[in-house]
């Protein structure tokens, strides 16, 4: 979840709060962005949100949605950051950010909320991973279990171990794909694609990147975002397909002189297409992006429980770490009954933990380099 510390600024510097805009999976600009910042931090606020920014109620903050970043707010295609620092007395907790925007001056007006926390100090990173210390602190983690700083670093570093043991990653995050040419009409992606900005093709060993493919050629299928089918999941099958003649049902289409819509393949070779996109793993929540599942969320916090108490700690940490083994205890002579050690999950050993990371690993053969 994105963090920002008091007195730190979401910027192009840090573009903590920040937004990709999409339609059918291209990136896209947008005509026109504004934004408000809400302190929903304790149960009282979560049910009437305080506005925080702009400080007059209903008022928005503008986006500069055509200059590029340092000027303007426009980090590159589709992908624009709010400007917003937390002052020194902001209240600690969750916030949220509600977007509004508009694809062209005339379109209906978009609008969605994405939650986000302020923190005392953020530690060296403007996320905490699939979860939030607001999240843990609402579990009943206390200030004199761990501090803020402590359960960020291991927010952290459950989010990586998730991210290592399912080979997927759950946020949206701008990244450039090496790919090996499939010869046919399908690119096997790998990761789950949100959105694409530019696809290039090589055209020989010493012209890398000189053939950029027209986005209107190819299909993108991020159909639980577009469209919200998750019959079939495109997450688990992400590609770019190339149009061919019978697609279009009979009407004459040639994207360039003598050559046919049948014509286009993706041109077998090693690393010799180039996708730049937004890719991720998320579930479909209204925005353009979709969220990180609620299921990842909920196991980044348990796998933040098992690690609180400190290495020094042996009896907590056993006992944080064995509990869902425990068939039985007995506090007269402090005796308990321990379930036989036994593989229950592929991870952990946790069922609950690992119930859910296999649910969400990636499918071995997905082809993509």
């Amino acid at each position: 979840m994105p963090a920002l510390a008091r007195g730190q600024a979401s910027s192009c510097a840090n573009p903590a709060l920040d937004l990709f805009t999409q339609i059918n999976g291209v990136l896209v600009d947008v005509a026109v962005l504004e934004f408000q910042v809400f302190d929903v931090s304790d149960p009282g606020k979560a049910q009437s949100p305080v506005q925080v920014h702009p400080t007059t109620p209903g008022a928005r903050a503008p986006v500069n949605v055509t200059t590029l970043c340092p000027a303007g707010d426009k980090l590159s295609t589709g992908h624009f950051v709010a400007r917003w620092t937390p002052s020194i007395d902001e209240a600690i907790g969750t916030h949220e950010i509600q977007w509004f925007f508009r694809l062209t001056q005339t379109a209906p007006e978009q609008t969605f909320r994405e939650e986000f926390e302020v923190l005392v100090a953020v530690a060296g990173f403007s996320s905490t991973g699939y979860a939030s210390v607001s999240d843990l602190r609402d579990e009943g983690v206390s200030v004199n279990d761990a501090s803020d700083r402590r359960l960020q670093q291991q927010l952290s570093l459950a989010s990586r171990y998730i991210e290592r043991v399912t080979g997927r990653f759950f946020e949206p995050r701008a990244q450039t794909l090496k790919l090996d040419g499939s010869g046919g009409r399908v690119l096997p992606l790998g990761q789950p694609i949100i959105g694409v900005d530019q696809v290039m093709i090589d055209s020989g060993p010493f012209r890398p990147g000189d053939l950029d493919v027209e986005t209107s050629l190819f299909r993108v299928y991020n159909r639980h975002l577009t469209e919200g089918l998750f019959q079939p999941d495109d997450r688990d099958n992400p590609k770019l397909e190339f149009f061919h003649g019978e697609d279009l049902a009979g009407v004459h289409f040639e994207p360039m002189r003598g050559l046919s819509l049948s014509s286009l393949v993706w041109p077998v070779g090693q690393q010799n297409v180039t996708v730049r996109g937004v890719f991720g793993y998320t579930e479909p929540d209204g925005s353009p992006t979709g969220r990180t599942p609620e299921l990842i969320r909920h196991a980044t916090k348990l796998l933040v429980m098992r690690e609180l108490p400190r290495l020094a700690d042996r009896d907590r940490r056993e006992d944080a770490q064995r509990r869902w083994r425990l068939t039985s205890e007995h506090t007269r002579d402090q005796g308990y009954n321990l379930e036989p050690l036994k593989l229950h999950g592929d991870f952990t050993g946790d069922p609950e933990i690992d119930n859910i990371l296999v649910a969400f690993c990636r499918p071995p053969d997905l082809g993509a380099a």
